[in-house]
């Protein structure tokens, strides 16, 4: 990439990051942690910097090991300073973390946590003879500014080791890093920019060829940079694997493993493998009471592992090594080579044979290919189903054995080219979220509820090869919330839910392992749990995502009250197909309290069309929601709420939601049949129309003729449920204009329990023509026949 064209991305970036902020400001944010790690083992003091932090209650961190000894709002609300212990035994790595405050939940952030100490880097080191001197075994913090190049020297003995990890685009801004190792007559040893392993952040291992200084080169791999560009490098003689082998196994089995990637060759131990891993899930290596800095990913699950034995590239192997579901583990070694198995199947037997290689840290770009062995015939191949690693779901077409292949895209061969396929039989799924409403923020996907009143979301489902009604779980809600949902029918992927605090909540939240569930026909219950993600940086091309982070609990809390809530007033007549309707509200405004009030109405069910939002004036406390339904809206009685947002004090917005109402979408009244019809212009017709009854109803409707141009009259006409047929009169002007109306239709409007149900009920046509010319009398005499001609 051109250096003006990544500097000019960068400042696009800052300025949509700050337009974002702005447009957000209504819910507490939080930007950044400072420091962006600490070490274990030892207390810190850290700096959560954002907007809207003066009521600061509670940080919320995702995974223990981390204690709250205290925190202190800045009075202009744009900083949290707290107090932190670091437990000795606390998870390394990445962590998630929130800060919830009386008004609501910030974005999530994230914090490093590690084992060595760290020390800023200290300018100018921005060449070899000014480089920073550092000793092994500590975390450097700094800034890469633009066009800026940070020097580091360090101090070695023959054959020691010496790892680098960068972590720079991990810390949640777009910051490529790039990464060498210089001796001390200034030639280069290594270089990283991009790892398998770590994606967009490099890292470095090497055995010191010869005692004496090094040099550590870091800087933007552009030169780029700017006051965001924050990085964390970690230097020192930890071992830093790329990559493990096998990539995966049995929960709480004892693994014989081998760490591969370390300059001194394969590392063999034995691990004690966990149940299962939580986020960022990996395995570390600790060598002489030094950890690599971050995990290496590692498969854990059920799957018997099965093992390449070489040789093993020849076509068509002989045996069978067994019938799915198993994990076939190996690695692709030299340049051109290709591992064969040969597999038994069922008829009917649907997999997921999903080929595991970048996402484990590997170099790896696999390319994999299934034959049926019967007849050597191809059934499919993949390249980068799971970019850029492979998967497919397949359905074995016939008992017997199968051909399957692994190499490499590019016919490459390296030694720790780890490679992990799973066949798995496709086992029913169940995911649940909460929508996206911003790319560059979190806003309004954590559940904050006013005291004494509501807040509503809908909640994405994500069903896999199981269908049925999805039921939410509200077992470990807080104290004082409940919670209002419908199951979810089967043929949607989203749902509306309302959480209604009561008046004497206490304003405190928590994180709570948020589930639905699905009840099969054959008795199975498949229990689903919550996954939201948020990009943490982004960039070419198109925004592409470069970092992300996913969270598996959900933030809830309750808040100080709003001095407004919102509602719905259930509509007692159906929504007909083809028609429309107002949806009456009501503000509940406390004294002082006079401010306009931003209603949307987020849920529509199939079919079913409404404005984005409405804005309700000051003062005013009532309105109305116009919705309407297609000839196609799905019958039947759904769930449906307004979410009302206000500007309630200095610090922004607040959002409450009005109760879970209901709302009928039936079948029409009535239809009309409406003959087409022609009228010359200045003159009147009629239209005739046939009435077919559907559903009876009581009193006098009315039927108007819409869709025509001011210059055609046609007063309105009334009819009962008896009636049968009735005419429009139709009057046109001198000027109406001349052409085939296309548009006409006609709205009824139909009394029920009160109310009106209106809805258009046919469609026709109206042609105007010119009026008849009429015979000039010269002419006519002209052309009548002579006295005594025939």
């Amino acid at each position: 990439m051109k250096k003006n064209n990544r500097k000019l991305w960068l400042s696009l970036f800052l300025l949509a990051a700050l337009l974002t902020t702005s447009v957000a400001a209504s819910t507490p944010r939080l930007n950044t942690v400072l420091p962006r790690g600490v070490q274990r083992g030892t207390k810190h003091e850290l700096v959560f910097r954002g907007e809207l932090l003066v009521n600061a209650e509670e940080i919320l961190f995702y995974d223990d090991g981390i204690t709250v000894e205290s925190l202190v709002p800045s009075k202009d609300g744009k900083k949290v300073t707290a107090v932190v212990t670091v437990a000795d035994d606390c998870r390394l790595g990445e962590h998630v973390v929130q800060i919830r405050t009386s008004d609501g939940i910030t974005d999530f952030r994230n914090l490093f946590v590690g084992t060595m100490p760290q020390v800023d880097d200290s300018e100018p080191n921005n060449n070899l003879k000014t480089a920073q001197l550092v000793e092994s075994n500590v975390t450097v913090a700094g800034v890469i500014t633009p066009e800026d190049v940070d020097y580091f020297k360090i101090t070695l003995k023959k054959g020691e080791r010496l790892s680098i990890e960068v972590e720079a685009m991990r810390l949640g801004f777009w910051f490529d890093a790039y990464l060498a190792v210089l001796d001390a007559n200034q030639i280069q040893l290594a270089v990283s920019d991009d790892t398998p392993l770590l994606r967009n952040d490099p890292f470095i291992t090497i055995l010191a060829p010869e005692d004496g200084d090094y040099f550590i080169q870091l800087r933007e791999s552009a030169y780029g940079g700017n006051n965001r560009a924050r990085y964390r490098m970690h230097v020192g003689s930890f071992p830093r694997p790329a990559t493990i082998f096998p990539a995966g196994g049995k929960p709480n089995e004892l693994a014989t493993l081998s760490f591969l990637g370390d300059p001194s060759g394969p590392i063999e131990r034995q691990v004690q493998l966990p149940s299962e891993f939580g986020f960022r899930g990996g395995l570390f290596l600790t060598e002489n009471g030094n950890s690599s800095p971050s995990p290496i990913p590692f498969r854990i699950n059920e799957l018997d592992n099965k093992f390449e034995v070489e040789p093993n590239n020849a076509l068509w192997p002989k045996e069978s090594i067994g019938t799915p579901p198993f994990a076939f583990n190996g690695i692709i070694e030299k340049d051109g080579d290709a591992d064969w198995i040969r597999f038994t199947g069922k008829k009917g037997q649907l997999l997921d044979v999903e080929c595991f290689a970048h996402r484990v840290g590997s170099g790896l770009d696999p390319v994999i290919n299934m034959w049926s062995a019967s007849n050597k015939k191809s059934l499919f191949g993949d390249d980068d189903g799971r970019r850029p690693d492979c998967y497919r779901r397949f359905t074995l077409p016939a008992d017997g054995d199968y051909y399957f292949r692994v190499k490499d895209h590019l016919g490459r061969g390296q030694a720790d080219f780890v490679y992990r396929v799973e066949f798995r039989e496709v086992q029913p799924r169940l995911t649940l979220n909460i929508p996206r409403l911003d790319r560059y923020s979190q806003l309004r996907q954590t559940i904050v509820v006013p005291r004494g009143s509501r807040f509503a979301t809908l909640v994405n489902a994500e069903r896999d090869v199981v269908t049925g009604p999805v039921e939410l779980l509200s077992d470990n809600l807080p104290a004082g919330i409940t919670m209002h949902a419908q199951p979810m029918r089967e043929n949607l992927n989203s749902m509306p839910v309302v959480f209604e605090a009561t008046d004497d909540a206490k304003v405190e939240g928590q994180l709570i392992d948020f589930q639905g569930k699905i009840e099969t026909e054959d008795g199975k219950t498949i229990v689903g749990s919550f996954a939201n993600d948020a990009s943490f940086a982004l960039g070419e091309p198109n925004n592409a995502l470069y970092y992300g982070c996913t969270v598996n609990q959900l933030a809830i809390a309750v808040v100080e009250p709003l001095p407004f809530k919102v509602d719905i007033i259930p509509p007692q007549s159906p929504l007909v197909r083809n028609g429309q309707m107002k949806i009456k509200g009501v503000i509940t405004r406390e004294e002082g309290f006079d401010g306009a009030v931003t209603i949307r109405f987020p849920f529509v069910p199939p079919g079913i069309g409404t404005k984005k939002q409405i804005v309700v004036p000051k003062g005013v406390s009532e309105f109305t929601y116009p919705i309407n339904a297609n000839s196609k809206a799905q019958l039947g009685k759904w769930p449906v709420y307004v979410l009302a947002g206000a500007e309630v004090n200095k610090y922004g917005k607040g959002w409450t939601s009005s109760q879970l109402a209901e709302i009928e979408v039936a079948e029409p009244y009535v239809t009309f049949v409406i003959k087409k019809a022609s009228v010359q212009q200045g003159d009147g017709t009629k239209l005739q129309c046939t009435i077919q009854q559907q559903v009876a109803f009581e009193g006098e409707a009315t039927a108007e003729i819409l869709g025509l141009p001011k210059q055609i009259i046609v007063p309105p006409v009334t009819f009962t449920a008896e009636t049968t047929e009735i005419e429009f009169d139709v009057t046109t002007t001198a000027d109406c204009p001349i052409a085939n109306h296309k548009g006409l239709f006609c709205r009824v409007s139909i009394p029920v329990d009160e109310e009106t149900v209106v809805a258009t009920a046919g469609r026709s046509q109206l042609r105007v023509k010119n009026p008849t010319a009429k015979p000039n009398p010269r002419q006519a005499t002209a052309e009548q026949p002579q006295e005594g001609q025939q």
